[in-house]
């Protein structure tokens, strides 16, 4: 076994790199397809703090795609920095508040497409900090 595999971090560690890849790959989705998902998601044109939707989505896929660098970063690190893995343990939690909130207030604009797409990242993001709540409960036992 390697050292990684045996170390109390592993859980932690392994879920920041599925973290990372998810991000990278779904921020890379938003920014890609952000005109297209835009049309699909809402009844209508729509803006999000003063900006075209598909400017938004591109922005918020831009942004993902930062914070799953971010992830990597911490997680390749030999000793991970823990308040770093804390911080986006409560990023993700606030993904999924921010999630419910969205779907809260633009659920008269959102098209079926437009919840299963806030739905599905959400379920997933809760997953992921889950996972990551669980393994920094093993680093502090």
């Amino acid at each position: 076994m390697s050292e990684v595999s045996r170390s109390p971090d592993q859980l932690l560690r392994r879920t920041l790199y599925g973290n990372a890849a998810f991000s990278v790959l779904s921020g890379a989705a938003l920014a890609l397809f952000a005109g297209s998902l835009a049309q699909a998601t809402v009844v209508g044109p729509a803006t999000l703090l003063g900006l075209p939707l598909g400017t938004a989505i591109l922005l918020l896929g831009i942004g993902v795609i930062g914070f799953g660098a971010i992830c990597w970063f911490i997680a390749s690190r030999g000793r991970m920095p823990l308040a770093l893995a804390r911080m986006i343990l409560w990023a993700d939690i606030g993904w999924v508040a921010g999630s419910a909130l969205l779907l809260a207030l633009a659920a008269p604009t959102l098209t079926g497409w437009g919840f299963a797409l806030i739905i599905g990242l959400a379920l997933v993001v809760a997953d992921l900090a889950i996972f990551e709540w669980l393994g920094l409960r093993r680093l502090a036992a």
